[in-house]
């Protein structure tokens, strides 16, 4: 990890944050604003009929390839990607401390909802409960049972939010991206993850696709994993196949992948979310995450209506957004 960092959270990132503050002060593009949570929506709820299936099954289920959302879904509670991710919004919009608030609403969440929660978040959360705090919670999770391939992607679907709170504060954006994701996810991976992901959205909001090199060398320079730079560097042009070939498909480092893959994407945001979900695996996150990308790049107004009409809660997830535009 980053040697500027406090207690096992990375605190600080400065070639990232040089990077993002390259850009030219100008105001943040409201279309794309709206496209981050319609977008991680949408992408959440494309892929909730088939995860954890294979592309194999996927194909055999659906032979020109899933392509709608089910629109009883918008009837139904929200998937804990989409869940995590509202209350976060709200967390960061509305709580003097985001980390804190954050925890407070997911073991409100899980009483009342749950629908989709991981394993580990769930175990972090028993944690919170009785009592261990923020971070002491998720690290706790992490000294009993940390290894390479425990780093899921549960804090990386959520963290779009971040971005759009501090898409003008680069510095704010990489601390509070590490801090609420240790609320459950302590590993350095999962947040270098979600550094690296926001990073990308808070440029892209501002009307700039980054580098996917520039990225990568800022993080490398700024003591991001080894094991995560090599797999920035290992994005395919065919994510589908990536996807279907990993063995281990909730990781956080192929979630990752798959949303750096939508900056240099021909796609366009449709076509891309359903070349990913029809990929199999952890669908409904990888379509959480990328959605969230490909959103900050091509608009809300990018998203097919019959997808935005399936959306549950979609006034509060757009109140959300305003709320984060406003704090911002």
């Amino acid at each position: 990890m980053s040697t500027s960092n406090i207690n096992g959270i990375v605190r600080r990132a400065p070639n990232l944050a040089e990077l993002m503050g390259s850009l030219p002060p100008q105001p943040i593009d409201q279309d794309r604003a709206r496209g981050i949570l319609l977008g991680l929506a949408v992408g959440n709820l494309l892929g909730l009929p088939v995860e954890g299936a294979s592309r194999s099954t996927i194909e055999r289920a659906y032979p020109d390839g899933l392509r709608d959302i089910d629109p009883r879904e918008r009837d139904r509670p929200m998937d804990d990607d989409l869940a995590q991710a509202v209350d976060l919004a709200e967390a960061l919009a509305h709580d003097p401390d985001p980390s804190s608030g954050l925890a407070q609403r997911l073991v409100k969440w899980r009483s009342n909802n749950g629908r989709g929660i991981g394993i580990m978040t769930s175990t972090v959360i028993d944690y919170l409960e009785v009592g261990l705090g923020v971070p002491g919670a998720a690290r706790a999770f992490w000294q009993e049972r940390g290894s390479p391939e425990t780093q899921p992607n549960g804090a990386l679907m959520r963290c779009a939010p971040v971005a759009l709170r501090h898409a003008l504060d680069p510095d704010g954006l990489i601390e509070h991206t590490a801090a609420t994701c240790a609320v459950t996810h302590f590993a350095p991976g999962a947040q270098w993850s979600c550094i690296l992901v926001n990073a990308t959205i808070a440029m892209l909001v501002r009307g700039r696709t980054p580098r996917r090199d520039d990225l990568i060398l800022a993080a490398s320079q700024d003591g991001a994993p080894a094991e995560l730079i090599a797999w920035t560097l290992a994005v395919p042009d065919a994510i589908e196949q990536r996807i279907a070939e990993e063995r281990v498909s909730g990781h956080t480092y192929l979630c990752m992948q798959a949303a750096l893959w939508c900056l240099d994407t021909d796609d366009g945001l449709e076509d891309a979310l359903i070349r990913i979900v029809n990929a199999g695996g952890d669908t409904d996150t990888n379509g959480a995450v990328a959605g969230a990308v490909l959103g900050a790049r091509y608009g809300a107004s990018a998203i097919p209506q019959r997808w935005l009409d399936c959306i549950p809660e979609r006034e509060r997830i757009e109140a959300a957004t305003r709320s984060l535009l406003k704090s911002g």
